[in-house]
């Protein structure tokens, strides 16, 4: 054989076995720690749906939560691609790891994925903020936008946008078109009610049915896109130093930046020239210009965080909602009963009636169980600490160490929910959530200091639109309705994918 074939081969073996030894040297990571968890994959690590896209990854998590909990541990190491990390499975721990020991676990790891240099914007976002980022300061910034009493004095807004929907709807069963797409609905209530709270602007959603060509509303679906190739571009960077650099990605599309930007823009422009002192999102951002003075770039990313619940997470728990209670028509025979008793001389229902209607509450806190909008809560440990396993054997958790805490997971736990695939209010009777929430069984939001901050505005918008619908039209399940279990989807979250097509019935 020739030399020089003899030193090439010998050079690819080389190459080879240390590519192979640098992609598995720490794969014993957690058995040196007596960690109990599964043999990672080379490449794919514990969690391959983040890498093939096969499915959504938190089944791959609620798969290891199902088999291992019943081992008795807390905790188990998993791996993403080559890096250890932790997946939690005692509900104490979580309450532990968001409340308790908070000062140990202050970040998120989103924070980890924008590109800060490339995305100003997206790193004005509080949950995306590092905590020495001046994290509590933007948050109680973007809180006061959107206070109890700020809500209150919005509520106009978002029962002017449920009447438009319901004329909306009312306008295409006129036309023989009884069979509408709950999802594509949603999404029109949400981006009105946003784009009039945040910037006072109409965006005449429900004057076309055509959704592509309401550039609001294309923005805002492009700025939510998260896809699944985005997070697997950064699991795959963390294969090799340099990569993500490399990359340069991006989770939020650089024209949506520019797009916001010049609506902000154009919004306080007007707003200033008419002299509207109108109590919403953006007079807020005035005020908080005039007294702190925040920069621009502040004020646009507050605005989109804002996006975050108050357009996709409201949606997704709207159309989820509606689809439920056409397959148990039970519970919306149940929830319109309730809706027509709190009704005033006019039709209408108050602010503090709607939050408090109590089935309707059980409804939509049912469906944010089963889809669980934020399906999992990933911290980063930023002060070294121990966790204890089921033999009180402690292991230290070094900084940097990322722990997963599957809300997912846990809200599919047949042991906290008989039936957890089963669509059952009653199971939320009595104002359980809050306990269920203390205990760390109910996850909606996350828990502790950096609980969802857009949480109330996103349950109003839920809970008036529900309640809209219900109040006007009874909802049947058709032929091009889906049934069963819902599907995965190729984003972050979690749901029916594609179209939910419902039957629409005008109620006399």
């Amino acid at each position: 054989m020739e030399p020089f074939l003899v030193l090439f081969l010998l050079l690819i073996t080389t190459l080879c076995i240390l590519v192979y030894v640098y992609l598995t040297w720490n794969f014993n990571y957690w058995k040196k720690r007596g960690v109990l968890g599964p043999e990672p994959l080379i490449i794919f690590g514990t969690l391959p749906s983040v890498i093939k896209q096969n499915r959504h990854f938190v089944f791959d998590m609620a798969d290891l939560y199902e088999k291992y909990k019943k081992c008795g541990e807390s905790f188990i190491g998993i791996f993403m691609t080559r890096n250890p990390m932790i997946l939690v499975l005692d509900t104490k721990l979580v309450r532990e790891i968001l409340i308790y020991n908070f000062k140990c676990f202050r970040d998120n790891e989103g924070a980890l994925w924008v590109n800060r240099k490339n995305e100003k914007i997206a790193g004005r976002n509080p949950f995306l903020a590092f905590f020495d980022e001046d994290w509590k300061e933007r948050r109680n910034d973007f809180m006061g936008g959107i206070s109890p009493s700020r809500l209150k004095q919005a509520f106009p807004i978002v029962t002017q946008t449920g009447h438009k929907m319901t004329d909306f709807i009312k306008a295409q069963i006129s036309k023989s078109n009884k069979i509408i797409d709950a999802k594509s609905l949603s999404f029109k209530y949400t981006v009105e009610i946003y784009a009039n709270f945040v910037w006072g602007i109409d965006t005449d959603a429900f004057k076309c049915v055509d959704d592509e060509h309401n550039v609001v509303l294309n923005m805002s679906s492009l700025f939510m896109d998260l896809s699944f190739l985005k997070v697997g571009l950064v699991n795959i960077s963390s294969l090799m130093p340099g990569l993500k650099k490399l990359l340069k990605n991006r989770f939020y599309a650089e024209e949506t930046d520019n797009f916001f930007t010049q609506l902000q823009n154009d919004a306080v422009d007007m707003r200033l020239r008419n002299k509207n002192n109108r109590s919403d999102f953006l007079n807020y951002m005035l005020e908080l210009q005039r007294k702190k003075n925040i920069s621009h770039v502040d004020m646009v990313g507050h605005s989109l965080t804002v996006l975050l619940d108050a357009f996709d997470t409201a949606a997704i728990v709207i159309y989820h909602a509606l689809y439920f209670l056409a397959i148990n028509q039970k519970a919306q025979t149940k929830l319109r009963q309730e809706i027509l008793a709190n009704l005033d001389d006019k039709g209408e229902i108050s602010y503090r009636a709607l939050i408090n209607l109590e089935y309707l509450d059980q409804c939509v806190n049912e469906t944010i169980r089963i889809v669980s909008p934020i399906p999992d809560f990933s911290k980063i440990c930023t002060e070294t600490t121990y966790f204890e396993n089921c033999e009180n054997k402690r292991t230290k958790i070094d900084r940097g160490m990322i722990v997963h805490i599957s809300a997912f997971a846990i809200h599919h736990d047949p042991d906290i929910y008989h039936d957890p695939e089963e669509f059952i209010p009653e199971r939320f009777d009595g104002g359980i959530a809050k306990e269920m929430t203390h205990k760390g069984c109910f996850l909606p939001f996350g828990d502790g200091p950096r609980i969802c901050a857009g949480m109330r505005l996103g349950l109003l918008e839920c809970k008036a639109g529900v309640f809209e619908i219900i109040k006007n039209f009874q909802l049947n399940c058709c032929e091009q309705t889906r049934k069963g279990k819902f599907i995965d989807t190729e984003s972050l979250n979690v749901g029916v994918d594609g179209d939910i097509f419902l039957e629409f019935k005008e109620l006399k």
